[in-house]
């Protein structure tokens, strides 16, 4: 997975997703912030690759309509075959009210709404809709290759709703530990779903792994730091048994002291909610994903530190 925290040049893009289908790696899934568009990367991921599967890991629910994002959805899997799945979640709060200037109200209903548009236009048939949020009227998309649908996932109540709607449940920062727990919200989930297949089960999994030293610990705790600055995450990390941690973060970002945010940020929080370390560390972690009952594991280089380098350490020596 390639972040969209991450700066790394658009050019560069076509060569990279290449190398990764070459190298072994069976997906390529592209994020979203405030950085570069993540329907147009992945175009160019589907012009430069003929089977991997591609992937949109996230774009927000509030900033494109639900048309749009049916648009965008059937183009990239039309142009790659059949390959593409639309992930969608509903961001934060920072992204979307301070980057965007839209109102970041009702997530959970305004994603619910998008997903059940989406499902109507991608039937190819006529309909109107009045809802809380859209009301398309005599709307059809003639489209024959509506994509598979990812929900990105952070709290209970969202990981239940992403099985319920989703193809796919994306969870984010997500413990090896907890994955027992989020297999039993999603099996909630499903049952209120009326028969829809079980969606899969994927993480992404952020990785430094030039090295553990002091430049790779920074990096790390950049990482962890970003997140926290987000309320949802920082309640994920109290969540998760880190609520000296969380509330100390949320304190020093609301006064703005990132350094401070950065100190707060513990070892053992680093590694449990990512790996620190060597391309070995990262396959065991990836293992132990597996065996507890995640399909696809998202290898996330960490876009903090030296990101380039980072990428390709994971493509060149992941499967060697």
């Amino acid at each position: 997975m390639l972040s969209g925290n991450g700066e790394l040049d658009s050019r560069k893009i076509a060569e990279i997703s290449s190398q990764a289908e070459k190298k072994g790696f069976d997906g390529l899934w592209i994020g979203e912030t405030t950085l570069r568009d993540a329907s147009v990367l992945a175009t160019v991921a589907a012009c430069a690759t003929m089977k991997i599967q591609l992937g949109t890991s996230i774009v927000n629910v509030f900033t494109r309509t639900p048309g749009q994002l049916a648009m965008m959805g059937g183009t990239i899997n039309e142009l790659s075959g059949g390959r593409f799945t639309l992930g969608l979640g509903v961001s934060t709060a920072a992204i979307v009210e301070s980057w965007h200037g839209e109102r970041f109200d009702k997530p959970v209903q305004r994603l619910d709404e998008t997903i059940r548009l989406l499902r109507q236009y991608y039937s190819g048939e006529r309909f109107s809709h009045e809802g809380a949020f859209y009301s398309p009227t005599n709307a059809r998309l003639r489209t024959k290759t509506a994509p598979k649908i990812a929900l990105a996932a952070l709290n209970d109540q969202m990981i239940k709703k992403a099985a319920a709607l989703g193809d796919r449940v994306i969870l984010n920062l997500y413990p090896t530990e907890r994955i027992g727990h989020a297999i039993r919200l999603i099996d909630d989930g499903q049952r209120t779903s009326h028969g829809k297949r079980r969606p899969i089960l994927s993480v992404m999994l952020y990785a430094y792994v030039l090295g553990d030293d002091e430049k790779g610990l920074d990096a790390a705790k950049d990482l962890v730091a970003f997140y926290a600055s987000a309320p949802a995450y920082s309640t994920l990390f109290s969540s998760l048994g880190f609520v000296t941690e969380a509330k100390a973060m949320a304190e020093a970002w609301k006064s703005k002291d990132k350094e401070s945010v950065k100190r707060t940020v513990s070892r053992k929080m680093i590694d449990a909610i990512m790996v620190l370390g060597t391309i070995r560390d990262l396959r065991e972690r990836v293992k132990l994903y597996h065996e507890k009952g995640v399909e696809d594991v998202f290898i996330s280089p960490s876009p903090f530190g030296d990101y380039e380098a980072n990428i390709h350490q994971v493509l060149d020596r992941y499967f060697s």
